[in-house]
């Protein structure tokens, strides 16, 4: 279980006390601390630990873990949710209505909205076979291109609310996500069963410190392409690829490679429509 007194994820909100009856009280997570002095509270949502601070709290970063997030006004908190039909019933019962979202690519999400405007997405994960899997994943090429199609450079930086990414800050982010997910992976199929230290990543430092809103696409959109070519290469090739993994530096299996692939088809599935929200918006 994720250490919770580092918490990942940040929430900026109006006031501590009715944001933790939302989430404890309401969303049933667990309260790990509330310091009404520095006005900011920690909870645990599934061994998840997300940072809820007041007005007053000020800088937060050396409350958080150094790979962070600070979410958005109006962006989205990602909780685990296991079975949704039980969850949502669990949310029923506290008084929570929650929408079921499918997508057309088959995941299921649960989402309710914080007090402060904040979507809570409490998503699961969906068995596939792996010929399913690798259809998925190889269905990115395509719909990105797609999404794409017809864009100008000023169509780029449209965003499809205030303090949301551009069209480019996601793509780039779409290429980072795809190269930074790589390692795993690739030593899973070559080396199954060796230990592998992967550092995760700070999405928002990377946007700022890589200037993902003023770059070009185009080097992205062709590294994104070649990595999802080259991994159906070899995980088609390699035999048993799919249940392949590594460990961590306790022995536990890490996630296997199909389960990965699964994971980051849907990551860019969903950004990708995003993208089409945006076209949608402008008219483009």
């Amino acid at each position: 279980m994720r250490d919770v007194r580092q918490p990942m994820t940040a929430v900026r909100v109006s006031d501590v006390a009715a944001s933790l009856r939302f989430y404890v009280d309401m969303l049933g997570c667990n309260l790990v601390r509330h310091d009404t002095g520095a006005d900011l509270a920690v909870v645990d949502a599934a061994g998840y630990a997300i940072l809820i601070a007041g007005p007053a709290a000020g800088d937060i970063t050396h409350e958080l873990h150094t790979v962070r997030e600070v979410v958005k006004p109006g962006g989205s908190v990602h909780i685990f949710g296991g079975d949704l039909g039980a969850r949502r019933a669990a949310l029923a019962d506290r008084g929570v209505a929650a929408t079921l979202i499918e997508r057309p690519w088959g995941d299921r999400q649960l989402q309710v909205t914080d007090p402060d405007g904040y979507s809570v997405v409490f998503w699961t994960i969906v068995e596939r076979t792996p010929e399913q899997v690798l259809d998925l994943y190889a269905s990115g090429v395509d719909a990105l291109e797609r999404a794409l199609d017809g864009l100008s450079e000023a169509d780029l930086d449209l965003a499809r609310e205030p303090g949301a990414w551009t069209i480019r800050q996601i793509v780039h982010h779409l290429a980072d996500a795809e190269t930074a997910a790589l390692g795993g992976p690739k030593f899973a199929l070559a080396e199954p069963g060796r230990v592998y230290h992967g550092n995760r990543y700070s999405q928002d430092v990377w946007a700022e410190r890589l200037d993902y809103a003023g770059r070009d696409i185009g080097p992205s959109v062709v590294l994104f392409k070649a990595i999802r070519a080259h991994m159906l290469q070899l995980v088609r090739h390699v035999p048993d690829a799919l249940e392949r993994h590594t460990v961590d530096a306790s022995g536990a299996p890490s996630l296997p490679v199909g389960r990965i692939l699964g994971m980051l088809a849907s990551h860019a599935l969903e950004h990708i429509e995003e993208i089409e929200e945006t076209r949608r918006r402008y008219g483009r």
